[in-house]
């Protein structure tokens, strides 16, 4: 299929090139080249013409004694020039994907002797906020965002701004990131990032509330002690939280290796309550969704995987107050029988795997976010064909456990806090 586009690509350049050579099929090498305009290298819009494009695009450049061109410029970006595509009356050439650094609206092509500027609006798009390093933050500290196009012109420097209608101080920028101070008056809500090139307002929220599935605070549960399952680790703390209470796993710094399974005080549920509950999100979109939560890991992890696993009122329930006691789909032969079951979908969170001595902490809190589409792993790593469909996400368990990569031994301690489900 790339192949085949390719080859349309290909033959769209070509055919602009020949429509280019109609009148003059020589190059004649001589004079100062003249650009008349610019078209777009594309066979089903190739009539129109153009007067800016964005980075990367490719382009049909269209003048006169443009054989000889040797050198073509956007702004200050260098343009790299493939001779089978320059004709006399023709040159099809890709944007630099670069961003300017000096925003002149200008195409420049030069020959050994002659130059030629045409005006001509390189597009950069908006800036695009792709994350930030923790999105419960308070004013006075410095949000990391990360994201795209970040561009600082001094003309039209970069801000951002919260809801709330503040504007943050900028401590550090460049193309791909932002530190910025939070601003008091900063609301819960998304964040907007402006520059030169356009403004967007962020998926993401500070704070954000939306759709919470558990923030571990004690009044939230009808019986707290029993947490909607067997277990709830280590307990709960409010001490030094970043939104009330939050989950501590192995709390007591106990020995995590690749062999051990203690649920007691590594597994947290909260089973589905009655049977008409419904699912957390719209579970028939899962490609529009993400979970999201807060962690915090104290001491170095070095072993196992934080397990986030979704389960239904088939999979397994437990209603106490009303008397329904616990109920659990009969293959598993108990309750946290899934937790087992190589064929039953969840999303490992096992970043130590991923850095150079294979420990992981973290220097505070921070986000963490894992689309719904990777909820699709068995207990050990085994790659499952897709994620549970509709009915299955009614209920949550978090579990230090498995995860198929071996480590080695440590003590870690992790919190977590406002576990949700948003759009992307």
């Amino acid at each position: 299929m790339k192949r085949y586009l390719v080859n349309i690509v290909a033959i769209a350049c070509a055919a602009v090139l020949l429509w280019a050579c109609e009148d003059n099929d020589t190059i004649s090498g001589g004079g100062t080249p003249v650009v008349r305009y610019v078209r777009p290298c594309d066979v089903d819009a190739s009539d129109s013409l153009l007067s800016s494009a964005y980075l990367g695009a490719k382009i049909a450049i269209i003048g006169e004694s443009l054989g000889n061109v040797n050198k073509i410029y956007f702004n200050d970006q260098k343009a790299k020039l493939n001779p089978n595509m320059v004709t006399d009356n023709a040159i099809i050439v890709s944007i630099p994907s670069g961003i300017p650094n000096l925003k002149e609206d200008l195409i420049k092509l030069y020959t050994n002797n002659d130059s030629c500027y045409y005006t001509f609006e390189t597009q950069v798009p908006a800036p695009t906020v792709n994350s930030m390093t923790c999105e419960y933050l308070e004013a006075g500290d410095v949000a990391h965002i990360e994201g795209l196009y970040f561009v600082n012109d001094e003309g039209t420097p970069l801000t951002v701004s919260f809801t709330g209608g503040v504007q943050g101080e900028i401590v550090e920028s460049d193309l791909t990131s932002i530190d910025v101070i939070v601003p008091e008056g900063a609301e819960r809500g998304p964040i907007t990032v402006t520059s030169v090139y356009g403004a967007e307002e962020s998926s993401l929220w500070l704070r954000d509330n939306r759709n919470l599935i558990a923030n571990f605070n004690p009044d939230n549960y009808p019986d707290y002690y029993y947490y909607f399952g067997w277990h709830g680790a280590s307990g709960v703390s409010d001490d030094s939280g970043i939104n009330g209470h939050y989950l501590i796993i192995n709390g007591e710094g106990k020995e995590l290796n690749d062999d051990s399974w203690d649920d007691g005080f590594l597994a947290w549920e909260k089973w589905t309550y009655l049977p008409t509950d419904p699912d957390f999100f719209n579970a028939n979109k899962l490609d529009e969704y993400s979970c999201k939560f807060e962690v915090k890991v104290l001491g170095d992890w070095s072993s196992k995987a934080l397990q986030v696993i979704f389960t239904g009122a088939d999979d397994v329930m437990m209603n106490w107050q009303n008397g329904n006691g616990l109920t659990y789909n009969s293959k598993y032969g108990s309750a946290n029988g899934y937790v087992s079951d190589s064929e039953y979908p969840r999303a490992l969170w096992q970043p130590w795997t991923e850095t150079s001595d294979k420990t992981y902490t973290t220097d505070g809190w921070i986000t963490v976010t894992i689309p719904m589409t990777e909820f699709k792993y068995g207990p050990n790593g085994e790659s499952i064909a897709a994620p549970n469909g509709a009915g299955h996400y009614s209920g949550l368990t978090l579990f230090l456990n498995g995860g198929g990569v071996s480590g080695t031994p440590c003590n870690a301690t992790m919190l977590i806090d406002n576990v949700r489900i948003v759009p992307n």
